[in-house]
């Protein structure tokens, strides 16, 4: 455990990295409860079509959660790598344009909002990348 004695610089690395495993533990909390009103509440009112769209949603947020949690716990623990930070802010946006907009498409119908889900899955296309490139460049060390 990092005490308050030790280098500034790695309890800063550390607080990060674990502020991102908690974003991506709250992404999974939130999924958990859009799965029970998805369950409750909104799959009496929308097609099975749109009640599949969102169950797409649920899921996604909840594997990218997973993820982001992964990528905190990388950063913790090998410091703030550009490719590590990377990977957590592309795996957040990916997750809020991709499972948003197709909460959103699920819940109003508006067809609209379908534009942001291949933006939000690029992007978390490309944090899996970064996460990856990361990992690798940390095994070369």
């Amino acid at each position: 455990m990092v005490t308050m004695n030790e280098d500034p610089i790695r309890l800063a690395d550390l607080r990060r990295g674990l502020q991102f495993a908690a974003l991506g533990a709250f992404l999974c909390a939130l999924a958990v409860i859009l799965a029970a009103a998805g369950d409750h509440l909104v799959a009496s009112e929308v097609s099975k079509a749109r009640l599949h769209t969102y169950d797409i949603a649920n899921r996604f947020q909840f594997f990218q959660g997973i993820g982001l949690v992964l990528i905190g716990f990388a950063i913790a623990q090998w410091g703030r790598r550009r490719s590590l930070c990377l990977a957590a802010i592309l795996m957040f946006l990916g997750v809020l344009s991709f499972s948003g907009a197709l909460y959103l498409l699920s819940i109003t119908g508006w067809q609209d909002w379908a534009i942001f889900a291949p933006i939000g899955g690029s992007t978390l296309i490309l944090a899996w990348l970064a996460f990856a490139f990361g990992l690798w460049r940390l095994s070369r060390r």
